[in-house]
């Protein structure tokens, strides 16, 4: 059994996994695979308060999030990433935050990001629910 610490992804792999690999396999259908797996990641994660959030962005190598707005019915979050890849989805991140969100409102969320800013990446991600529409 070893006792050194568990090893990182370096952030190169990380994009040649995230930006390379993931579309040759998943082609056209990649943005919303990539949502729906964002959703039954954080499903399988558990809820998660906001600063355990946080952290597990930063660990997943997913970028800094910090939660901007929270109204009635809508939060807004924005990620900074060290990555230069505007052009590719961040349907991931938008997936799991709506589970997140479905999670802690106990109404069915959806969600939508944008790309704020290119270099480094920022995007913004609006998740929004309905308060009528409870999950059952």
């Amino acid at each position: 059994m070893s006792t050194t610490p568990e090893s990182t992804i370096s952030s190169k792999s990380y994009h040649r996994l995230r930006h390379e690999l993931l579309p040759l396999l998943l082609g056209e259908d990649e943005e919303i695979i990539l949502y729906w797996g964002g959703r039954a990641l954080a499903r399988e994660q558990g809820a998660l308060g906001s600063e355990e959030l946080v952290t597990f962005f930063a660990e997943s190598n997913w970028g800094w999030l910090e939660e901007k707005k929270t109204a009635k019915n809508e939060k807004v979050f924005t990620i900074e990433t060290d990555s230069d890849a505007a052009d590719r989805p961040y349907s991931l991140e938008a997936g799991f935050l709506a589970q997140m969100i479905e999670m802690e409102t106990e109404c069915l969320t959806e969600a939508v990001y944008e790309v704020k800013k290119k270099k480094p990446v920022k995007i913004e991600v609006k998740v929004k629910w309905d308060r009528k529409d409870a999950v059952t």
